[in-house]
């Protein structure tokens, strides 16, 4: 008999942010991609008023129940916009559902404009992609493999129509944002005039992004198309773009 689908990945969009007390509010255009599988999730979030980039991060996420009962969500970043110290960094959310099919996070966390530990609310808005989906809508997560220095790091993913980027190469970090469908209220910033074609049917434009280095060719691709990475299995290393990355 036919098996249901699983659910392989989420795009997740954040609507709203409140730093308690003031009102909520969005000033950033921000995106994560989830692995379901992994748990490996990308996080970048980039200032809608002048492009610049607000937080990058990348790493695992994982679950568990507090004493209601609410879904505590534990992110750990690997890797980090704003620390050379990525595990250091707290970051607990409780979800709770919304009767609108959002999601409604809370929990503390550095306020960025003081640096004091803030007490905020998220909202979030949630897309799931299955592993029956079409070619257009598959999953891929990676990071590079380093075997010289910690320093240096890379994480992409691509999940449907959005692909992220972040990366550091000692102090120097950048990342982006990409889509297949890139909205008509984009405010792309002056480093993201970038189209190349990466899908038999789509053609990326980084939307947002801040400056790339110019001694990593792998900064500016996009992910190859679903006929070289579907045979990038969970776990396994492949080589792209001169690097070896985990598939994770």
């Amino acid at each position: 008999m036919p098996t249901t689908p699983t659910t392989a990945a989420t795009i997740s969009f954040r609507d709203s942010i409140r730093w308690l007390p003031d009102e909520a509010s969005e000033p950033t255009q921000t995106i994560v991609l989830t692995s379901l599988k992994s748990g490996a999730f990308l996080d970048v979030r980039f200032n809608k008023h002048d492009g610049s980039l607000d937080w990058a991060f990348a790493g695992f996420r994982t679950f568990s129940l507090d004493e209601d009962n609410k879904s505590i969500t534990k992110f750990t970043h690997h890797l980090d916009s704003r620390t050379l110290h990525p595990l250091t960094v707290p970051d607990i959310g409780v979800n709770t559902p919304l009767p609108d099919g959002r999601t409604l996070e809370a929990g503390e966390m550095g306020h960025p404009a003081t640096g004091v530990v803030t007490r905020y609310e998220e909202v979030w808005r949630d897309e799931e992609y299955r592993d029956s989906d079409s070619k257009d809508a598959d999953a891929v997560f990676v990071r590079t493999l380093n075997s010289e220095s910690d320093a240096e790091d890379c994480w992409r993913a691509r999940v449907g129509s959005w692909q992220l980027a972040l990366g550091r190469t000692g102090r120097e970090f950048w990342a982006w944002q990409a889509s297949a469908n890139p909205t008509s209220n984009s405010n792309p910033n002056p480093n993201s005039n970038s189209t190349l074609p990466s899908h038999p049917s789509l053609a990326w434009t980084r939307i947002y992004s801040t400056p790339l280095p110019d001694t990593d060719s792998s900064t500016t691709k996009f992910l190859p198309d679903e006929s070289i990475t579907s045979r990038w299995e969970s776990g396994s290393t492949v080589e792209w773009e001169g690097r070896e990355w985990l598939v994770l």
